[in-house]
């Protein structure tokens, strides 16, 4: 069995494990509501997550997500606000800002040769100031706050009986995704590059069209959480999203794309996400702090980590001595 479904089965008994404890402690935990609600939250997270693990299987970073969920929900509220156009036009819009973003982080990253760390942040810092510049104002310059009343708009917000179309979303975004990165050539591409670049590149592998494409689907993933977003809080705020980052990242390491690249898959996020939308639940269910979310979720990363160092360092110590042991009859033989 692989490290990879070893991993999945593991996360899968701690949801059972963790969701029977929440259930007996409290049992409001396992009504319908509070389980869908549970899922609208992992949802809005996961749909980002999906666009940052394929940034994290090349081996690099987004830190502008959360902006880019802020900026996208400014253009949406301006439009609601200041025209008369139905939401089918102006979603499109906010849709293809996320990926202009994108664009805009892998084409510095690729044709300058920046960090991506540096790049997504710089980014990330532009929108976060742009968005506040963005948003409806008062007469007096404070930031307004828009009730929504579009009824297209507010629709994502909405149910199919008892399932928030955000979930449905998140799903079928999920399946796309996943049958994209295991199933076609550009998928192959995407892990050929978090691999090993110069390898990929030496095969003919575009790896720069590559990286621009991942974080354009990046974008997009986040501006679309945007959407979501605003729909279910019949409102947009500049902040929106800003401090999301964490929650995304928690969700694909854990998961089981860790950071060095060319590994990981969408499942794994989601079982992810499942598993950090449940921690939450359970804190607030518990009456404990949301404060400590924070710090439960950063050591909940600090913890992924250090396995996934401590176990690729032990497959490699693994590998060294099957090759030893294999060279040691042709030895003797000689």
């Amino acid at each position: 069995m692989s490290v990879s479904a070893i991993r999945r089965l593991i996360l899968i008994g701690l949801l059972i494990s963790i969701g029977a404890a929440l259930s007996v402690a409290n049992p409001s935990f396992l009504t319908l509501d509070n389980l869908m609600t549970m899922l609208q939250e992992a949802s809005l997270t996961g749909i980002v997550a999906i666009g940052f693990t394929l940034v994290l299987i090349t081996a690099g970073i987004d830190m502008s997500i959360g902006a880019v969920i802020a900026i996208t929900s400014m253009i949406c509220v301006n439009f609601i606000s200041y025209t008369s156009l139905p939401a089918y036009i102006f979603i499109p819009i906010a849709l293809a800002m996320g990926c202009l973003i994108g664009w805009f982080n892998g084409f510095f990253i690729t044709y300058f040769k920046l960090p991506e760390f540096i790049v997504t942040l710089a980014t990330r810092g532009i929108l976060t100031g742009l968005a506040l510049i963005a948003a409806v104002k008062d007469s007096q310059g404070f930031v307004k706050n828009v009730f929504i009343q579009d009824e297209l708009f507010l629709s994502f917000g909405e149910t199919v009986g008892p399932v928030y179309i955000v979930v449905i979303v998140f799903f079928v975004l999920a399946l796309a995704t996943q049958f994209f990165i295991k199933r076609t050539r550009a998928g192959s591409n995407v892990y050929a590059t978090g691999a090993n670049p110069t390898a990929a590149r030496l095969t003919g592998i575009d790896t720069d069209r590559t990286l621009i494409g991942v974080y354009m689907f990046s974008g997009f993933c986040a501006a679309l959480a945007s959407i979501f977003l605003c729909a279910r809080m019949m409102t947009a705020m500049p902040e929106f999203g800003i401090g999301s980052e964490m929650d995304v990242i928690a969700s694909v390491v854990i998961g089981g794309t860790p950071f060095t690249g060319g590994i990981g898959d969408i499942w794994g996020t989601v079982i992810g996400t499942l598993f950090l939308a449940l921690i939450k639940n359970g804190i607030l269910k518990l009456g404990l702090s949301p404060y400590i979310q924070p710090i439960v979720i950063g050591g909940i990363i600090v913890v992924t980590v250090v396995l996934d160092v401590w176990y690729k360092g032990f497959a490699e110590q693994r590998v060294a001595k099957l090759a030893r042991q294999k060279q040691m009859p042709t030895r003797e033989g000689v």
